[in-house]
């Protein structure tokens, strides 16, 4: 007879708003650099004939080497000729550019977290409490309406599940200045680099 305790798992579909519409943003950034990480690997893998993920030290760049018979007014001679492998293959570089989201939304209720004033007999007055949380203390729980699929009695449903429609748009965000500034310096600097011992 087994002694392990039974676990209960509870699922609720009822979340804050704030959360039920940054989860889909946070999942699309997390892919984004999720493919981001894909695309270095399968890089580093395809133009360098030794890669360590660790430190990210590389060994020297793979070639594809061949010789062929040249014909010219001199004569016949052989050359070789040596490409970098990372010009023959295609690159999979993607990356999301825009997504949107649509959101049927049934608003649930809203709650309060802020903490009312209170006397302090030390300090002789009313003192709000500390506050760390962000917003205006004010919590709206939400859940996922099911989408309108169309018929008379089908809207009226949706009708009373859904009381809010979200559209969100997430694009590409700009560059920041200095982060522009600092990939240009290491830009520079990686152009007279001098190699540590052995490649």
């Amino acid at each position: 007879m087994s002694s392990d305790k039974p676990t209960t798992t509870t699922s609720s579909q009822v979340m804050d708003l704030q959360q039920l519409i940054a989860a889909p943003l946070l999942a699309t950034v997390d892919a984004d650099s999720l493919a981001a990480r894909r695309y270095l690997d399968y890089l580093c893998t395809v133009a360098f004939e030794s890669y360590d993920r660790q430190t990210g030290r590389t060994g020297p760049l793979r070639m594809l080497r061949f010789s062929y018979q040249s014909n010219d007014a001199t004569g016949s001679r052989r050359r070789q000729i040596a490409l970098p492998m990372l010009s023959l293959v295609p690159l999979p570089l993607l990356h999301v550019q825009e997504a949107d989201f649509d959101f049927d939304i049934n608003i649930m209720d809203a709650v309060s977290t802020r903490e009312e004033e209170q006397f302090s007999f030390k300090e002789g007055k009313a003192v709000a409490p500390a506050d760390d949380t962000p917003g205006d203390g004010l919590r709206i729980r939400a859940s996922l309406a099911p989408q309108h699929s169309g018929g008379r009695e089908a809207s009226a449903q949706h009708s009373l599940t859904a009381n809010m429609k979200v559209h969100v748009k997430m694009g590409q965000a700009g560059m920041p200045g200095g982060l522009s500034r600092l990939l240009n310096l290491a830009a520079g600097d990686a152009a007279g680099e001098e190699p540590e011992g052995d490649l």
